[in-house]
């Protein structure tokens, strides 16, 4: 576990410190139940920087330890490939001609199988279990991190500038977020493009939804923080979008500066936005930090503390779910059981409790009066399941603002 005092942005100032969870479990630590010994804890602490405005954690587990062996398959989730699909089409319909195409962060190719064949396609990720090739696949999987470093074997693997990266969801998981942005400059061709997705800080963590806070998620993007970052290595935003995925999302265009193209008033727009919501003050994330605990006290009395003896159903185990249940006290529930359809997950242990994760096969839904929605950015495909599987009774939803739903 490294801990660092100052921003790798350069600011030799000291982080600010906006909120402090305590020792947390890394999300994507899966333990079999019967399994010896307890799952390691590190600290879990959300942090600003007064000089290129991002939201960061103090530290994060070595990438190694996280991503290797990672237990999130991007198909598992319906509306996750969904989403993907929709931007491999979109790729597919407005890009006519033979492109040379990289994403960051592949994690299984669900985006890169659904690209037309008339790309010359490639995928990095650092994880070693998660794609399994196929005889049809038309593209070829470097495992590797996405870093300035790696950019030697990404060039002698491909051995042309490259037209458009794609990064979905990523670009908040490494600790040396400039490196990402260099690595982007140093690889894409002069009018090529990236297009970025990542959870947008002023729908997820302004909303003060603090389940958005865990160790993989290590940059919590604002515009500005990403306007900051990306400008200092080269590149420009092009052009931006808010998108409901995630909880909320940003999706960008970036180009290198030499660009001569337009650069959509979009991105002007949303600056102006956050800078008159004070977006860029410390003042705004120390205020920030009580509205975290109102929320965190408002789920544990709630749902934690009226439900201890009661027979519970956890929905979904998402990663962002195993935050909320170790800061709100599930270990506490005495008669807990959870349901996902990623199988890694099944069979295994919510990491930091002993709530046991099954195949919704395996539950016997009538028998449940309460449940509690961790996947709740899946809330309409969720509830619509529920009622086929048989439940009937009072769901717990968390979050943006924790209330119950009667099913």
């Amino acid at each position: 576990m490294k801990n660092d005092k100052f921003c790798s942005c350069g600011n030799q100032d000291s982080l600010h410190l906006v909120y402090d969870f305590g020792l947390m479990p890394h999300v994507n630590n899966y333990k079999l139940k019967d399994d010896k010994g307890l799952i390691p804890k590190y600290p879990l602490r959300l942090m600003f920087c007064n000089k290129c405005k991002l939201l960061q954690l103090s530290e994060m587990p070595d990438r190694e330890e996280i991503y290797r062996d990672y237990d999130h398959i991007s198909s598992a989730s319906p509306a996750n490939t969904e989403h993907l699909k929709s931007i491999s089409e979109n790729i597919n319909n407005s890009e006519s001609n033979k492109k040379t195409i990289l994403e960051v962060g592949c994690n299984d190719a669900t985006l890169l199988r659904n690209l037309n064949k008339k790309f010359d396609a490639y995928g990095i990720d650092p994880a070693i279990n998660v794609y399994q090739p196929s005889d049809e696949d038309s593209f070829s999987i470097i495992h590797d991190f996405f870093d300035l470093e790696c950019t030697k074997k990404i060039k002698k693997v491909i051995g042309k500038p490259i037209d458009i990266i794609v990064g979905i969801n990523v670009f908040a998981h490494n600790k040396n977020y400039t490196e990402m942005f260099k690595a982007i400059n140093e690889l894409l061709n002069d009018d090529g493009y990236a297009h970025i997705e990542v959870a947008y800080a002023v729908d997820t963590i302004m909303s003060a939804n603090f389940d958005t806070i865990y160790h993989e998620h290590f940059c919590n993007y604002t515009l500005m923080s990403l306007n900051n970052i990306i400008s200092s290595n080269g590149l420009k935003i092009s052009d931006v979008e808010r998108i409901p995925t995630q909880g909320g999302s940003l999706r960008i265009i970036v180009r290198k500066k030499s660009y001569s193209g337009p650069t959509s008033d979009s991105v002007e727009k949303l600056l102006k936005f956050e800078l008159e919501n004070n977006y860029d003050k410390l003042n705004f994330y120390l205020n920030l930090s009580h509205e975290i605990q109102r929320k965190v006290d408002e789920v544990k009395n709630l749902f934690t503390l009226k439900n201890l003896n009661k027979d519970i159903l956890i929905v979904g185990v998402p990663a962002r779910g195993v935050i909320t249940a170790n800061v709100c006290g599930f270990e506490n529930l005495k008669n807990a059981i959870a349901f996902d359809d990623t199988p890694d997950k099944q069979g295994r242990l919510l990491p930091g409790t002993n709530i046991h994760i099954k195949h919704p096969s395996e539950i016997e839904f009538k028998k449940y009066k309460t449940a509690c929605l961790l996947a709740w950015t899946y809330k309409e495909n969720l509830i619509t399941r529920l009622k086929d599987y048989g439940f009937k009774g009072d769901l717990f939803v968390p979050f943006p603002e924790p209330k119950y739903l009667k099913i």
